[in-house]
């Protein structure tokens, strides 16, 4: 069976309609220090570069520079 290109438009519309995005929390740090927009985060073993990091308060930080014992992360928006 052959379908046409409106069909395929209609089947991606629908999928992407279903979709669901599910995050989970799998770590918690502990903030060390905050200095101009720069956190120091302990705890956060598993995490990734570049990984988004939701802070309290429903604010976000990008994990930058990885360290043994602690993780360097840039705040994304007002940090006071």
């Amino acid at each position: 069976m052959q379908l046409n290109s409106t069909e395929i438009s209609d089947l991606i519309k629908q999928r992407i309609e279903q979709f669901e995005v599910v995050s989970e929390a799998r770590n918690e740090g502990t903030i060390v220090s905050v200095s101009d927009g720069i956190l120091r985060i302990n705890g956060l073993a598993d995490v990734m570069q570049g990984e988004m990091i939701e802070l309290p308060g429903g604010r976000y930080a990008i994990a930058l520079n990885l360290e043994r014992d602690s993780v360097g992360a840039v705040v994304m928006g007002p940090y006071a």
